[in-house]
């Protein structure tokens, strides 16, 4: 299984955050950045990584509390599409408050 690996330490927007994740998957430049986007990007598969794979986010704990929480339902997004779709797609953080 493919780990993609993102470091959160010097995340300190929403924007920072979709910005390295949409490098690390491959996303394409029109890309939203939302959680819906995500969800549509998860789901559909059109970026340049492809199921199976696994994202961790290390140093989800130097992230502001509205982040932290942002990145918390990025990852949750995650679980739904394996639930709903048997998608073999995973993401976690290190650590999780």
């Amino acid at each position: 299984m493919k780990r993609i690996i993102l470091d959160a330490t010097r995340w300190s927007s929403e924007s920072e955050f979709h910005e390295a994740v949409v490098r690390a998957l491959g996303a394409p430049d029109w890309h939203g950045r939302n959680l819906d986007a995500w969800w549509d990007s998860i789901v559909r598969d059109f970026n340049d990584i492809h199921p199976p794979y696994m994202v961790v986010i290390n140093g989800l704990e130097t992230c502001g509390p509205d982040l932290q929480k942002y990145i918390e339902r990025f990852i949750e997004l995650f679980a739904e599409a394996r639930g709903k779709f048997s998608l073999e797609v995973y993401a976690t953080a290190t650590p999780l408050n």
